[in-house]
């Protein structure tokens, strides 16, 4: 089927919207005679263009215009160098650290020059702020350096048209031209005026024969003594380049008249910042402004009597002094010339040895308005005294906006659910704990302990940098020298190196580095990561597949033949699929252990290209027969969950979850996340982990399917206007959230919507981490055509304020972050309170309280317009997942008359942006709207039934359960119905009669204690006789009674709490018995069934794949165990007193925990909270086997240390027999 172009690309005329990538492109199709040649290598924040150029392939195709991506940067710029040979134009585009790369090509190519009738541009994306970039981004000096001209956009606008002017300033100048875009362009846009596009006659399609006896070999063989020759030509390009840009008018005087006392001198995204600043503090039009789009090498002739008019000029420019260093040189020669006066120079240096504009990061409206207004102060202008008010406000808001310290957490990235590399970084975590263990290694290997090196290097594994995976990267080189950085350590340790290295990165310099190990004869074990595809940077195609980027054939080139025929037979190369566990395992301890150098292949397909696959088959499977017969689902029964938090310190997947239970909290899988891909399973930590099919006959009846959406009221708009419009210059929001939540969708939506309505629509997305667990952010500015303004929004400039996570939406307005978007008189807010946990937070390391971060928002926040709630939880009750929560939320903002556009725009917007699942999202919208008009129909979702479920309620619950346990669920639960043939419910067993005995007899005599702690004793009652019947429990019972009567009420019964929750942890012991009753209880069945929606009278049915870690003679094996035999083992819990041996361990610590609450001494207030920690100190004893041994090791220590303070407190009058 042949692939439709988008539309806006082919438009001649009028007004669309395009992303900065986009405008690129579009700038090369526009340009005059068409460019010949489209390459690079892709990376952030530049990598989308070839995204687009791979969806306009069949536009390329028929107008054979080449787009090709390169192995490296610097064979993008070789392919350039090549192309003018002929009267060809070509642009390479590549990230500010690829230039590194292609430098020594470009060198050449920019001394070299142009065809006469061809042209060279240099794309580079530079990243300010460092958010994707290792190394501080400003790619103006290395050009500089390699006499490549340099030329800087400012708007969405003229990163279109500039393409073209890039073109004809090289041709005219004879020189390559360097075309820098930020991070805010590329990843932002707007709404931009289109020209007709031009293809070039000679192509692919209708190629020429080269004459290589035309050829001027004086510029194509660039070789002493022809360089020298060439750079003495530099100065007279430079001033053809001067003169074509003169003729073109992009360097512009910005005037005013009769104002010669300050110059303002800018470029690129900074202009924008000035113009801001200077509307900001109420001097827009009032002060004269330079604007530069080429930025080196400046024009002597504009810059000098600018000088002499002027009494200061003043250079706003992001990053270092780049354009303050060339005007002052001019400066100087100047004056040495002329002997006249110049102006004062003022940049990263203010009057009084202040500081001026940050050279460090990037700049934002807000830092210039602070930066220039102070220096109009500095210097007593008029302009200060003009705009006094104007200042004063801005600076007080800047000011304001940078008081709210909100101690907010970090949030890492991580690798995607599903991800490949998460199957090796777990294995390695594994093996370099157990190849430090000497015990481990004289045991498995019959040598001593190993010290593991790991070397970093570029691509997804780069964020091996981050928790759990930090100790897997020890160093940084860059892309391709993981091996190399080893090269130089090597000769020196005798540690066993690792290195990894993706696929990717083997194309683009890893072969040299392989090669290099091998001559250097390092001790050193390469694990190439082949998923197929360059994931890092947006999934662009790989010479491994069988077709290029614009989807033609080509041959496909295997890894593994193409590194045997590199290494010889001598080099040990092996491939495996790393979800292998245990072969994969043993194969990488062998290959380390191995002496010299090893290539080991990773091969696994990336999980995102993967899970979209299987998401389009399940699409179709639904558009034919509307419900999937059969779907797989990972499933953790909390029940069974320890909490030990061994799957999440193992695998950081962001598709594990915290849940609250009445046991604590405890991990489950977040549906909307979780792909299924078993990593969390495969680490073989605990039996909670099951595989968990749904299969059904026909389709299930739709969540949420009882709320009308019908006769929704229309909005009464209050975002600062009235009607559809707003008040002031702009209109401007921020949206905050995760990777993966649909930030970016939403974005698309309100551009799409502002366009609708005839706005000027600017945005920027952050990107790079998106669907990585990281934090991401978008903003969107919607203002008057007549009048546009700055695309990013300042310090307290946010008229709203989306929150679809709650920690990215308090980063948002917290001091310690750059944005400080919110104003408490200003900012309206829609958040979702539902917090999406950092990595740390499911590793156990960091936790966030959620009224905390609200009170914080609140501060900084409009009161009146804040809105607050928990729209996931709603998501997931209503559509059964989260994906949803970014459109609902776009509803509520909307249905709260937050948002200046029609109901037709953001409905049109939605249609325009979402591909997929387009009826469900717009009934996502409108779900949101009507949880603005009638939030008591969503009352129920929001209810936890362990808060308003009475205590008789749960009672009768737990006792009708037991019921179950002997007459079944049909006769237990049979309903009283009237009349003659109605059967009555039958009475209670005798086993739930006594439970019910015992909870109430229990709770008359405590009968002080909270409601909250009443409710956990029944539950606690109920699962011990479970666990081993009536007597088991009375043990229970008894010891919180008597703990419970040496307590007292002064200290809120601390130490009862503490037995009730603690000795009923050690009692409930998870064995082969235990677990498959949790496993198999009616409790489970029903939540499974109300979690994936099934029912069985629809012929819908569950099946369980399960597989246990039993350990025998301190072995570990793994059994499939089927889920009927569940119900055996269950039975056999009589065999715990026929085995002497049987969990002794566990027993032996349980009764050590009985003596300790046994000789409890409550009377001295000196030692209560002592005593309190002492019986809390089993809290960390959790997991199972091996990971819970040491933990109980650890809690007898720190009792015995509590025990010594206790006794030297109390005299030594504590009985020994509590630690024996």
């Amino acid at each position: 089927m042949r692939k439709r172009i988008p539309q806006k690309f082919l438009r001649g005329s009028g007004v669309d919207v395009f992303n900065g990538n986009e405008l690129l492109f579009k700038g090369g199709l526009e340009t005059d005679g068409g460019v010949h040649l489209m390459t690079g290598y892709p990376g952030s924040p530049v990598a989308t263009f070839f995204d687009v150029m791979a969806a306009c392939a069949p536009l390329l195709k028929e107008r054979g215009i080449e787009g090709r991506l390169a192995n490296n940067e610097a064979l993008a710029v070789a392919a350039v160098n090549g192309s003018q040979m002929g009267p060809l134009r070509a642009m390479a585009v590549f990230k500010s650290v690829g230039l590194h790369v292609a430098s020594d090509a470009l060198a050449l190519g920019s001394l070299a020059g142009v065809h006469p009738e061809g042209g060279a541009v240099i794309v580079i994306g530079d990243d300010p702020w460092s958010e994707s970039t290792q190394v501080p981004a400003d790619s103006r000096f290395l050009l500089r350096h390699l006499f490549v001209p340099v030329l800087e956009p400012s708007t969405p606008q003229e990163i279109k048209d500039y393409v073209g002017i890039a073109f004809d300033l090289s041709r005219a100048a004879n020189l390559y031209l360097g075309y820098i875009i930020t991070t805010t362009l590329a990843d932002g846009g707007g709404t931009v005026t289109c020209r007709p596009n031009h293809y070039p006659l000679t192509n692919r399609n209708h190629p020429f024969e080269l004459n290589t006896g035309l050829l001027n070999l004086e510029k194509t063989v660039l070789l002493p003594p022809r360089t020298g020759r060439n750079e003495v030509e530099m100065p007279e390009r430079y001033e053809r380049l001067h003169r074509e840009a003169a003729r073109l008018g992009l360097n512009r005087l910005i005037d005013v008249e009769g104002q010669d006392e300050v110059l303002i001198v800018t470029s690129g995204m900074a202009y924008q910042y000035v113009q801001q600043a200077l509307a900001n503090v109420g001097l827009e039009g009032r002060v004269p402004i330079l604007k530069l789009a080429i930025t080196f090498p400046l024009d002597r002739g504009q810059i000098e009597p600018l000088l002499a008019r002027f009494d200061h000029v003043v250079v706003v420019e992001e990053r270092r002094s780049f354009i303050e260093e060339q005007i002052a040189e001019i400066a100087v020669r100047f004056r040495q010339r002329t002997h006249s006066a110049v102006a004062d120079i003022w940049g990263k240096q203010f009057p009084a040895d202040a500081s001026g504009v940050p050279s460090a990061l990037g700049l934002n409206a807000s830092i210039v308005a602070d930066r220039l207004g102070r220096f109009l102060r500095a210097i007593a202008s008029p302009l200060a005294r003009r705009a006094a008010a104007g200042i004063e406000a801005e600076l007080r808001l800047i000011g304001e906006a940078g008081r709210l310290d909100a101690q907010i957490a970090a949030r890492t990235p991580t690798f995607c659910p599903g991800c490949p590399h998460r199957d090796s970084s777990n294995v390695l975590l594994e093996i370099k704990k157990q190849f430090a263990d000497e015990a481990y290694m004289r045991r498995r290997h019959r040598r001593g302990a190993v010290d593991l090196v790991f070397h970093g290097d570029t691509g997804c594994y780069t964020m091996l940098m981050f928790e759990p995976n930090s100790t897997l990267m020890h160093n940084y080189s860059g892309m391709g020298l993981g091996g190399g950085t080893g090269s130089g350590i090597d000769p020196f340790i005798t540690n066993k190196q690792v290195v990894f290295m993706g696929d990717s990165t083997f194309f683009h310099s890893g072969l040299t580095a392989i090669s290099h190990s091998v001559a250097g004869r390092q001790d050193l074990l390469y694990i190439i990561l082949a998923n197929d595809t360059t994931a890092m940077t947006g999934h662009q195609p790989l010479p491994t597949l069988n077709r290029d980027l614009l989807g033609r054939p080509i041959m496909a080139q295997d890894i593994e033949r193409t590194v045997k025929a590199l290494v010889g037979p001598n080099v040990p190369v092996m491939r495996i699929d790393p979800s292998h566990r245990p072969a994969y395992k043993a194969m990488l301890e062998k290959a380390i252990l191995t002496d010299g150098v090893k290539i080991l292949i990773a091969d696994k397909e990336c999980g995102i290209t993967y899970n979209r696959r299987q998401m389009r088959q399940e699409r179709a499977e639904l558009g034919k027969v509307g419900f999937l017969a059969r779907k797989t689902y990972m499933n953790v029964t909390p029940e069974v969950c320890e909490f030990c938090l061994e799957c999440t310190n193992k695998t950081g997947c962001p598709g594990l979850r915290i849940e609250s239970t009445d046991y604590g909290p405890k991990i489950g899988t977040d549906l909307s996340w979780c792909v299924n891909d078993g990593g969390c399973a495969k680490i073989d930590a605990c039996p909670s982990f099951e595989e968990v099919t749904i299969i059904r006959r026909q389709a299930p009846t739709p969540r949420g399917h009882n709320i009308n959406l019908d006769d929704i009221p229309e909005p009464t708009h209050v975002c600062g206007g009235s009607g559809r419009s707003f008040g002031g210059d702009a209109w401007r929001a921020w949206v905050a959230g995760v990777g993966g939540m649909g930030i970016g969708t939403v974005t698309s939506i309100l551009v799409h919507a502002g366009r609708h309505e005839g706005y000027h629509v600017q945005f920027s997305d952050k990107k790079g981490l998106a669907i990585r667990n990281g934090g991401v952010y978008s903003q969107l500015v919607y203002s008057r055509p007549d009048r546009p303004v700055g695309m990013t929004v300042g310090y307290g400039k946010a008229d709203l304020l989306l929150g679809v996570d709650l920690l990215e939406a308090v980063r948002a307005v917290d001091a310690s972050a750059p944005f400080r978007v919110a104003d408490p008189r200003r900012t309206a807010v829609v958040v979702n309170v539902d917090c999406t946990p950092t990595i740390l937070m499911l590793m156990g390391r960091e936790n966030i309280d959620p009224d905390e971060l609200q009170t914080a928002l609140h501060r900084a926040t409009r009161a009146d317009r804040y809105f607050a709630a928990r729209v996931s939880s709603l998501c997931e009750r209503i559509f059964g997942t989260k994906l949803y929560v970014n459109i609902v939320m776009l509803g509520v903002a909307y249905q709260r008359g937050l948002i200046p556009v029609s109901l037709e725009a953001i409905r049109d917007g939605i249609r325009r942006s979402v591909r997929a699942d387009l009826e469900k999202n717009l009934r996502a919208f409108d779900v949101g709207r009507k949880f603005v008009t009638n939030p008591e129909l969503f009352g129920e979702i929001f209810s936890d039934s362990r808060l308003s479920d009475s205590l008789a309620r749960i009672v009768r619950a737990k006792a009708a359960y037991l019921n179950m346990r002997l007459l079944g669920s049909r006769r237990a639960l049979r309903g009283d119905r009237p009349g003659a043939g109605g059967k009555r419910r039958l009475p209670d067993t005798k086993l739930a009669r006594a439970y019910k005995h015992m909870v109430y007899t229990t709770l008359r005599a405590c009968r002080e204690l909270d409601r909250q702690t009443m409710r956990d004793i029944a539950i606690r009652i109920y699962d011990l006789i479970q666990w081993g019947g009536i007597r088991y429990a009375q043990r229970y019972v008894e010891r919180v009674r008597r703990t419970f009567l040496a307590d007292h009420e002064k200290h809120d019964f601390a130490a009862t709490r503490a037995v009730v929750w603690n000795l009923a942890k050690l009692m409930l012991i998870k064995d082969e018995f235990y677990v498959p009753h949790l496993l198999t209880s009616y409790e489970k069945f029903r939540r499974d069934r109300q979690r994936y929606n099934v029912n069985p009278a629809n012929g819908d049915r569950i099946k369980y794949r399960r597989t246990f870690h039993p350990r025998f003679f301190g072995r570990k094996f793994n059994l499939r165990v089927p889920h009927w035999t569940l119900y055996i083992l269950r039975n056999l819990r009589f065999l715990r007193h026929v085995l002497p041996l049987y969990r002794r361990e566990e027993r032996q610590f349980l009764a050590w925990y009985e003596r300790i609450v046994d000789g409890l001494q409550l009377n001295d207030d000196a030692t209560y909270s002592l005593w309190v920690e002492l019986l809390q100190a089993v809290r960390t004893v959790n997991g199972y086997a091996e990971y819970r041994v040491p933990r109980m090791d650890a809690a007898r220590a720190r009792v015995d240390q509590l025990m010594t303070t206790i006794r030297r407190i109390e005299g030594g009058g504590v009985r020994t027999a509590m630690t024996g």
